[in-house]
Parts: C-alpha cells; structure tokens; sequence
C-alpha cells in the first residue's frame, strides 16, 4: 500500500482505536458531547441544533426543508457496530410524520442518503422498522424476522416479542439498540427486540457505509437523538482498501448482472444485456436519476470497453449543454486531432473548462479504467491511473436538471451518442480523490488492491 493511501486508511483505523481507548467497561463510546454538533456534518446545517442535549432537528412553518435533511457522523464509515441511542419525534403526530437514522448508507450527491435505516411512522399499523432507503424498503416491520435470499427475495416469519415491546410512543424518550454483525441487522428498542433481518442477497448486502441521523420532510415537528453510544465488532476479514474506497462514493454502479439492485435504482434504455460482471450495451444505456454535484470537487470513475475500438459516444455525463454541464466523460473526434479522444468536462460559475487526449495514445480495443477529476484548482483525465491531461479550472459547479447517463449523454433533453461496448463499473465522488487514491481505484489486481 502506498504511503498517501495507507495514511488515509490509518485514519479510520485511528479514530477506531481512540473510540475503543475511550471506551467504557460496556465497549461503548459517545459519539456526541451533548453541547455541539462537533464530529458531525448536514448537507443544510440551518435546519440542525442541540436542545435538551440532544441532536435535534427541526421544520418550522417558516423554515422548511426541500429534501430531506441529514446529519452525517464524521469519525469514518460504520461496518459491525451496536448503537445505543435515545429517541423522539415530537410537535406532529399525523400519519405522515415519520424519522430515524440510516447507517452503513451512502451519501449521494445532493447530500440525500440511500441505504440500511431505522424509520418510525405515526400513521402505520407499525411504529418502527428496518428498511432499505431508495432500495428494497421494507426489510423487517416491527414485529417481524425477515431474512433476504440469495436472489433477493424476502422470506417473513412472525417474531416473538417479550411482554411490553411494543408499548412505546415516538413522541416519548425512548432508547433503541441496533447491532448490526456481519449480514445480521436487529433492533431492540427499550432493551426488548422489536425486529430482525438476516439479508443474505450479495448483491444488496451492504457491509459498511456512513451513519446519519434523518429529519424527514413533512408537517413542523422537531427529530431529536441523544445518548448517541457507538461499539465497533470485528469485522473479518477486514475491508480491502479499495472496498473502504467505493463506500465512500456518492454513486457507486456495478453493471453486470441485476443492476435492479442498485441505490438509487439504475434505468436501462435500449440493447443492454448483463454478459457477467458487466453490461454488453449496443445503443443503450443506464439513467441513474438527476443528483447533480455541489461545490468545487468531483470525480468519476468508469471501466469500460469499446466495441471495434470506436470511442465516439458519451460515455458518462451530466450534461444538457456547454453551459450546463455538471460533469461529462466522452469520446468524440475533437478538431485537431486525428481520430477519437476522449475526454473530461465540467461547467462553473467561472465557466467552461476541458481536457482530452487522442484515443490513438491507448489500445483501443482494451478495457480502460477512466477517471475526470476535478479540485477547485484544476480539471483531469486519468486512464489506467496515468495523467493523460491537466488545465487550471475554477468555480462551483453548474447545476442542471438533466439525468447522469452511463453510456450516452443528453443534449436538448434527449439522449445522444449512445455507447457500444462494454461497461463494467461506474463511481462519483463529491470529492477529489488523491493520485493514490486513483491509482487504487483503477488496480484491477488483487496484490494491489488487498481483495
């Protein structure tokens, strides 16, 4: 492992180890002071206080979010773990007033969050369960022991609940236990079990992820979480650098077989056909839904594969025009050069900015690792984890409304440039990765990668 990379590692490992140093007789440790949101980060920190030494969060008549809103703990992603924490929803009881936390989820670009979740709702013949945001949503209600099979399916059988478990009221005080071991995720809420899920799908098993606490859209109502008491389990084996990697992507696609699996979920238009690990696409292409990229970083990643060598299509973009383009990875034949290029571009409010390489500089007929990345200093492309090229570029990035296409583009509204090849995975970061973290990201061997 290179030393930049194993450095970043390490400090997972460390704030690891400092919560297991701090760490009571239990094994658990506080992850909130009780006083400050210190450690913790929301896509709109407006909407975010501390009251009653809770983490609270609140929609008022005159300040109501668009989207909702969550709060993101900052001491590295969660893998096995118990949380202990005390919970209420309180100012609305009307059946859709609804909140939790999600954990071992994915932040996406906007700041929303997709994945595993604890959810409670007033006007459900459940008040909590475990559910699978922007995914398969119910994964066991209150009251159930699920377990997802090896083709996603869900098998349920009634639990056994111990005398009182249900007798609790979102609007009180109340604590909740979530151990979430390998595959095994349960919740027991006031130290009696509420709800199981054992989620044996590999394809929609997630082993690590962020942690957030949710302030769900609705009627003015205050989410408030205290006594927030992480314990790390062991994991084994350990996560592969590259894995920890892709789970802090915004978007992260594998293409190959049941790409239904995916959060958010992935559109597929026109010839596209799973052939394994990747998707054999002739003409088509995969919509991944409008999530454009905020701020002054972003980077994309895409392994793919031309058929005859042909690298004039899009390839992965976000784009309606020159000027609204949030990002775009692309071949096509540039003036100036001989043959195809591909190539990286972005939009800011400082303006327009591209970098490109001719195709001819790499076996065209050969699966590439490409990769555009931009810093608030400086737009890229990588292929195969070399610099092919840099220009200085600035700016916050342009929003659109357009859909992220993985193999075309869109210009006027429509879908253009259709790709034909082979695509085997696609990722964006809201954030730009280190060369070694590219160089990472583009290992396809094992040695590199510790898979």
């Amino acid at each position: 492992m290179n030393r930049t990379l194993q450095a970043g590692w390490l400090c997972v490992v460390i704030s690891l180890a400092c919560l297991k140093a701090d760490a009571g007789e239990d094994g658990f440790v506080s992850i909130f002071d009780g006083r400050t949101l210190a450690g913790w980060q929301g896509q709109d920190m407006s909407f975010w206080t501390v009251e009653d030494e809770a983490i609270t969060g609140t929609i008022s008549p005159e300040h109501a979010p668009p989207m909702n809103q969550y709060l993101v703990y900052q001491g590295g992603l969660v893998e096995n773990f118990e949380l202990k924490l005390d919970f209420r929803l309180t100012g609305s009881t009307t059946p859709n007033t609804n909140g939790g936390f999600q954990f071992r989820s994915r932040r996406l670009p906007n700041g929303d969050v997709a994945g595993y979740q604890v959810d409670n709702n007033f006007g459900q013949p459940w008040k909590v369960r475990l559910y699978d945001e922007f995914g398969r949503h119910d994964l066991a209600l209150e009251g159930e022991r699920s377990r997802f099979d090896e083709l996603g399916k869900r098998h349920v059988q009634p639990l056994t609940m111990q005398a009182g478990a249900r007798e609790f009221e979102l609007d009180q005080w109340h604590e909740y236990h979530l151990i979430a071991d390998g595959n095994k995720l349960s919740l027991a809420i006031n130290g009696k079990l509420v709800a199981e899920c054992t989620d044996d799908d590999p394809q929609q098993f997630e082993p690590g992820g962020v942690l957030a606490m949710q302030l769900h859209t609705g009627p003015p109502m205050k989410a408030q979480f205290r006594n927030l008491r992480l314990k790390t389990l062991p994991r084994v084996p350990a996560a592969a650098p590259r894995e920890v990697l892709f789970a802090t992507a915004a978007m992260d696609y594998q293409l190959g077989d049941r790409v239904e699996t995916h959060q958010p979920p992935l559109a597929v238009h026109g010839d596209v056909r799973p052939n394994g690990s990747s998707a054999v696409v002739q003409g088509g292409w995969f919509d991944a839904g409008d999530w454009s990229t905020p701020g002054e970083a972003i980077t994309v990643y895409l392994r793919v594969k031309a058929a005859d060598g042909n690298w004039s299509h899009g390839l992965f973009a976000k784009r309606g025009s020159h000027d609204e383009t949030n990002f775009n990875l692309f071949g096509v034949d540039l003036p100036g050069t001989k043959g195809d290029d591909l190539g990286f571009e972005i939009h800011t409010d400082q303006g327009f900015f591209q970098v490109s390489f001719p195709a001819s500089e790499i076996d065209t007929s050969a699966w590439h690792d490409l990769v555009g990345r931009y810093d608030g200093k400086s737009l890229a492309i990588f292929c195969d984890g070399k610099l092919m090229a840099s220009m200085p570029a600035s700016g916050s990035l342009t929003q659109n409304r357009e859909p992220i296409l993985i193999g075309a583009e869109t210009a006027g509204g429509q879908a253009v440039r259709p790709f034909r090849g082979q695509l085997e995975r696609a990722s964006l970061w809201t954030k730009a990765l280190t060369l070694n973290e590219i160089a990472l990201v583009t290992a396809q061997d094992p040695a590199v990668t510790g898979e």
